[in-house]
């Protein structure tokens, strides 16, 4: 009987990075001033937000007629979520207390529960993630090499 290899510590590397900056505090540096932006998860939430405008570092209110919330946002994250709640599934992962984001907690479970992955499902995972990922950064207005430099 053989045994199945590991996923590559590279795939399971890039896809923590990426769930980082979905759930965690993006930080920038500018003019010896450090900035903490949402994570990209918060910005997405907030772009969804009737009235509201995306704190993203490229954005900039100009003055004409906007909607009231940005659609490309909305349909962002409600596929984020989807995903997010199909790998829960297909997993088995427990489900997060309940005071927790349950999204973000599901994410950050999907690395240790990679490592026991077959390689071919821990791909196919982490390129889920890093379409996520892209797609929030972009929705978010941030450009995504931006955000691999500050990794």
């Amino acid at each position: 009987m053989t045994t199945a290899a590991a996923p590559s510590h590279d795939v399971l590397a890039t896809m923590a990075a990426n769930i980082t900056q979905l759930t965690e505090p993006i930080y920038t540096a500018a003019r010896r001033r450090i900035t903490q932006h949402p994570c990209l998860l918060d910005q997405l939430r907030d772009a969804a937000i009737p009235g509201t405008v995306p704190r993203g570092p490229e954005r900039r209110r100009i003055p004409t007629s906007r909607p009231p919330l940005r659609l490309d946002a909305v349909d962002t994250l409600s596929e984020i979520c989807v995903g997010i709640t199909g790998w829960h599934a297909k997993l088995g992962l427990p489900s997060p207390p309940r005071h927790a984001d349950w999204f973000k907690a599901v994410l950050r479970m999907l690395p240790d529960a990679a490592q026991s992955l077959a390689p071919s499902i821990a791909d196919w995972l982490a390129a889920d993630v890093e379409a996520w990922w892209h797609d929030a950064a972009i929705a978010s207005g941030w450009r995504p090499d931006d955000l691999r430099r500050l990794r």
